[in-house]
């Protein structure tokens, strides 16, 4: 897809690109954002900001720090879900009163694991066989609180996955949810034959570049023009070949 809107284009001129501080996690997130900057995500936001025109300046921190520096405006920018409690200090991508999901920059899959032959078992709707042990899931993820929601009881004091495995693989958690593309490869290699995902996905969870609400009153044109060329870009045949090579 080459198309460009005229304010694209008009925005791409000589003017001076805009300085985005973009909160960068400071711990993997495969295949969408890692620590170097390798992430498929961040891959897209740096094509899109060729013609937004935008300067991204990496701000490494953790993913709750991230969330902190947003709202306090430390930072202008992160990459996250959306909350609608999130809407009193960060700016989405709207279409009216409701979060544009076409404007989305990545779905993120997250997949329940257990031991194999465990009886545990989610349905899309609910889980059995759980037990009273937790299920372990890292902090910071709204995943937590939609696990509270459905009564369960959950362990958040692992910061990474390998560690929330290595719980399950001990018998100290029922099951792990986490992120496919950071779980998957971790049980192939380490848990072969003895950690299962299940096959139905706990949550399909459209991810945005979140931006600090008074950034974006500041810059709104240059703002929803980014938005749109991270949009357009995603669906281009050359960001999808992207997508597709080995790594």
């Amino acid at each position: 897809m080459t198309f460009l809107p005229a304010v694209l284009l008009a925005l791409a001129g000589p003017a001076a690109a805009l300085p985005l501080r973009l909160c960068l996690f400071d711990r993997p997130l495969p295949p969408l954002s890692m620590p170097d900057g390798s992430g498929q995500v961040q891959e897209l936001l740096r094509r899109a900001a060729r013609t937004a025109p935008i300067s991204i300046h990496a701000v490494p921190a953790s993913r709750a720090r991230c969330l902190a520096q947003l709202q306090s405006g430390e930072v202008d920018a992160m990459l996250g879900a959306f909350l609608p409690e999130r809407l009193a200090y960060a700016a989405y991508p709207m279409t009216g009163d409701r979060v544009d999901e076409s404007q989305a920059v990545a779905q993120a899959r997250f997949m329940v694991y257990r031991r194999h032959g465990s009886m545990v078992s989610w349905d899309g709707h609910q889980f059995s066989n759980l037990g009273r042990q937790p299920v372990g899931i890292q902090p910071a993820f709204l995943h937590a609180d939609l696990l509270r929601q459905l009564g369960v009881v959950t362990d958040e004091d692992s910061r990474s996955t390998a560690d929330n495995l290595d719980k399950l693989a001990q018998h100290r958690v029922a099951a792990v949810v986490a992120l496919e593309g950071e779980g998957g490869p971790l049980v192939a290699s380490r848990y072969p034959g003895e950690i299962e995902a299940l096959p139905q996905p706990f949550h399909v969870t459209p991810m945005y570049l979140v931006v600090h609400r008074a950034y974006y009153h500041q810059h709104q044109e240059l703002i929803d023009a980014y938005w749109l060329s991270l949009r357009l870009y995603r669906l281009s045949v050359d960001y999808q070949q992207y997508l597709q090579r080995p790594r």
